[in-house]
């Protein structure tokens, strides 16, 4: 079966989306992983907006479902401190644009609910393999949208969650719950701001497949939680909430910018060794060596 290029990332070209680049690449490195190891696998978004980030779904002829949940409201909160508003025909864009690159035989996997997630019965939907969250950008909103995915996700799955910085708190808060609930479970936090977390067999999976590319897990949360902070500082002065002194606004951004730089280029290095390690005669010669004490430890 062939599989979407993560290199490739034109296909999100047909309708236009939020993601970055880095984040589109992301996405397609998870499609690819989740449709090389389940057959007509089932799809699951929070927050479609114009749909931009359902085309790949749709055109990978192993989904088998392709299930939208968008509230739509007028308006909708963010983390940022200030709240965007939403397109009143938003859905009917949303079909429009697909309709445009899908013919009605593709898009009869795609079931809409212009509800919240808590509000969709499971019985409605197949179980899911996948889901990802892109709803309201709050940690109060993200964590619940999570926890409500558990009645709908299969015991293994992958959720995942769109600008992770700005509600990382909720990532957080959501894998204390799966340590509370006994399911196994790992993150990787992927370019530039997708976070996945594996559960059942996915958790292996993941880390194996995509751990490599996962920022530092400290690093990580120490630069959302300045990400966050910078962007609610912009927002209050956007709304002229608060005034800064421009020099001293000019001094801390430069502050954060160099202590992001040394995050990144610690994740970077990390990363570099650790493919530098995957490529060495010594690390596929000791392969068995590890497989043995993973099967040690798991006992």
């Amino acid at each position: 079966m062939q599989f979407l290029d993560p290199q490739d990332i034109s296909i999100y070209s047909a309708i236009r989306s939020s993601t970055t680049d880095n984040d589109r690449a992301s996405l397609l490195r998870l499609l690819a992983l989740i449709s090389s190891t389940v057959r007509h696998f089932n799809y699951l978004e929070i927050g479609s907006d114009r749909g931009g980030s359902l085309v790949p779904l749709l055109a990978d002829p192993n989904c088998a479902a392709v299930i939208s949940v968008d509230l739509r409201p007028a308006m909708q909160p963010d983390e940022r401190g200030v709240d965007f508003p939403y397109p009143i025909d938003g859905e009917e864009q949303m079909m429009k644009n697909l309709r445009a690159h899908f013919d009605e035989n593709k898009l009869k996997r795609l079931k809409t609910f212009k509800l919240d997630i808590r509000d969709v019965s499971p019985d409605l939907v197949p179980k899911i393999d996948w889901a990802f969250i892109d709803g309201e950008h709050t940690n109060t909103a993200c964590f619940s949208d999570a926890d409500r995915v558990l009645d709908f996700v299969k015991d293994d799955a992958v959720v995942a969650f769109h600008d992770s910085t700005l509600i990382s708190d909720a990532i957080q808060n959501f894998e204390r719950l799966l340590t509370r609930l006994n399911i196994e479970h790992s993150t990787v936090f992927l370019p530039d701001t997708v976070a996945a977390i594996g559960i059942g067999k996915f958790s292996q999976t993941l880390a194996r497949e995509l751990g490599s590319i996962s920022a530092e897990r400290s690093s990580f949360f120490a630069g959302a939680q300045l990400h966050r902070w910078l962007a609610v500082a912009n927002s209050m002065k956007d709304q002229g909430l608060v005034q800064f002194d421009d020099t001293d606004k000019e001094r801390e951004q430069h502050q954060l910018r160099e202590e992001v730089a040394v995050l990144t280029a610690q994740r970077d290095e990390a990363l570099q060794i650790a493919k530098e390690l995957r490529q060495s005669t010594s690390w596929r010669a000791t392969a068995p060596l590890r497989s043995a004490m993973n099967f040690i430890r798991r006992r």
